[in-house]
């Protein structure tokens, strides 16, 4: 046996596998609902926004007529008449094209207000109001639509509720779906972009923001800031927030307060103006351009959004500072930059730090860049004439071969935040394997880059790129892009496809070198606990492990001490079924640990 799983085996009660110093940070979907991501235990709030339609069979699906709604977001009446067109009715959509991907079960309807509503998809009924019932769903159906048939004047429908098979008992004390918030727990911090709808924003005053009373979380002023609140004193997350590019003053004035009385006071806030403002395909950059040029800003547009985007971002600092005091280590005030362009993330950091743009001079802590990699490969494909000839293998080895290109992005960046005395961070980062228009209509080479993001080299090449950012750029906090979401031609996104989807190549990634511990020492030792391993030997390279630690992580070597990379499913809350990677035999040693107690063993494999 190696030195190393001597120390390891030998001196468990001694040693203690320590988190790695690598701060990470991700960046969750936006809240709709076609999105994989199963955030809240009312599948309601997920909901799309009504649909009107004429309240007769054989309608067309959508009229286009408005109609009056409670401050709440549910109609007055149904059906309703404006004495033009037809009486009309509405309908929501829920767990929309996820491909079977969300819970079946017994699902809990709950109604309140005087009328009828029906739903039908994955489950069918009609159902006179109030109620409170269970419905079957079969995931295997599609997705689940509501529909206001009645709704009396006198006492409208409203507070309707969906709630997830396993919460129907308990989504009164639990707002979030226990498997979402198990995603979160192994990072440092939440960005909240997508939540926040931030790209084209309409948002200016803060009566126009969501309100959690409202009855879905998918509209256009994004999700409501109490819930964004609730989420980080929940799982004990540091929140990173993004301001809609037109808030007026009092907007920011009102949020800081918010989050100053709400939000945990041993969480910081990470704050950033909009994002990518320098990104032209954003409103956000035409909007800061222009400003700018009332302002008096000189140069071309371009030019004067990045002129804009220090100034407002000064403004949104002085303002939280005003709020939380000048000196708050809550706050981190984040510069956003473009990380394909060193030289523009030089002039954005002088113009913030010059008084024409900054006067009250308020001080950055860091300037953030979004280094993906990658991003050349599917229109290169596409412009070549390759795509029916191009294997996957060599579609992954060329977007490895992109990584110098990013790294050298990194360390220029390193260079401009050591200039201006500030950490750099990355708002957003990853792979970036997706064609743009016209190849993104390309079908075959879609396919062929969703393949290619399903790879399982992805997991190592994730490992090269992170390593890199931390151990050689040495740059601070990365948030990963983006949490869960299934592939399109629009790219293929997330960490996870959907929520189960734990062997996804990316996410092992961030298991193993983001999240990975490493041996070391502290002070409390680990208390050693016994584990059962059967069967052992193993003929085909899997086995089971009985142990009574709580939601432990596994690690295995060989004899030389070497990781073995292993696929793991938790059969229940004591057992786990392994199945290692490869046809190797002999000797194989683990050790489950959950920062309390360990467990040490060894099993014999015999092909």
């Amino acid at each position: 046996m190696s030195k190393f799983l001597c120390l390891l085996f030998c001196c468990v009660c001694t040693t203690l596998l320590a988190q790695t110093p690598k701060p990470a940070g991700i960046n969750l979907s936006g809240v709709v609902d076609w999105s994989t991501e199963l955030v809240f235990t009312d599948a309601f709030k997920q909901s799309r926004e009504w649909t009107v339609h004429e309240a007769r069979d054989g309608a067309p699906w959508d009229s286009g007529v408005s109609i009056p709604l409670q401050a709440n977001g549910f109609p007055l009446q149904i059906p309703y008449s404006n004495g033009v067109q037809p009486p009309q009715a509405v309908r929501a959509l829920m767990l929309w094209d996820l491909q079977g991907h969300y819970p079946g079960g017994r699902y809990r309807l709950i109604v309140q207000g005087s009328g009828q509503v029906r739903l039908w998809g994955a489950t069918f009924g009609t159902f006179q109001c109030p109620v409170d019932t269970l419905v079957t769903v079969n995931a295997n159906n599609g997705g689940v639509v509501l529909e206001i048939e009645r709704s009396l004047a006198i006492n409208p429908i409203r507070d309707v509720k969906f709630i997830f098979p396993q919460y129907v008992n308990s989504f009164q004390n639990q707002t979030f779906t226990t498997e979402f918030l198990n995603f979160i727990k192994d990072f440092q911090s939440i960005r909240f972009m997508d939540w926040l709808r931030t790209n084209d924003s309409p948002v200016k005053t803060w009566s126009e923001r969501s309100l959690p009373s409202h009855y879905t979380q998918t509209k256009n002023s994004g999700v409501a800031w109490e819930y964004i609140i609730e989420l980080c004193n929940t799982a004990q997350k540091d929140a990173w927030i993004n301001i809609p590019h037109q808030a007026n003053d009092d907007y920011i004035q009102q949020l800081a307060k918010l989050l100053k009385e709400k939000l945990n006071p041993n969480l910081k806030i990470y704050l950033e103006y909009s994002n990518e403002v320098w990104n032209g395909q954003f409103a956000q950059h035409a909007y800061a351009g222009n400003v700018g040029q009332t302002l008096g800003y000189s140069g071309e547009p371009w030019g004067r959004a990045w002129k804009y985007t220090a100034k407002r971002s000064a403004d949104i600092f002085y303002s939280f500072e005003n709020v939380f005091g000048s000196n708050s280590t809550r706050l981190v005030k984040v510069v956003p930059c473009w990380a394909g362009n060193d030289w523009v993330s030089n002039e954005i950091m002088g113009y913030f730090n010059d008084p024409l743009y900054n006067p009250k001079q308020v001080k950055a802590d860091a300037m953030a860049i979004a280094p993906y990699f990658g991003g050349a490969v599917g229109d290169q494909i596409g412009r070549n004439n390759e795509v029916g000839s191009i294997s996957i293998a060599e579609i992954v080895r060329r977007i490895r071969a992109s990584l110098p290109e990013t790294f050298a992005w990194m360390d220029a960046h390193k260079i401009v935040a050591d200039r201006y005395k500030v950490k750099l961070l990355a708002y957003e980062g990853g792979s970036h394997i997706v064609a743009t228009w016209p190849l993104v209509d390309n079908n075959a080479l879609t396919e062929k880059l969703i393949a290619a993001n399903r790879d399982p080299e992805l997991q190592s090449l994730y490992c090269e790129y992170t390593q890199y950012w931390y151990n050689t750029t040495k740059a601070d906090l990365f948030s990963f892009f983006s949490s869960h979401g299934l592939p399109s031609k629009w790219g293929s996104w997330g960490m996870k496809e959907y929520m189960s989807h734990t062997q996804a190549p990316k996410y092992k990634a961030l298991q193993e070198c983001v999240f990975a511990k490493t041996t070391g020492t502290r002070d409390q030792p680990l208390e050693p606990v016994a584990a059962q391993v059967f069967p052992n030997p193993s003929y085909d390279g899997s086995f089971r492990i009985q142990h009574g630690l709580n939601k432990p992580s596994l690690a295995l070597y060989d004899v030389l001490g070497r990781r073995i990379q292993a696929s793991v499913r938790e059969i229940n809350a004591q057992e786990l079924q392994v199945v290692l990677q490869g046809t190797a035999g002999g000797v194989v040693f683990g050790v489950l640990q959950d920062g309390r107690s360990a467990a040490t063993f060894k099993v014999v494999i015999e092909r």
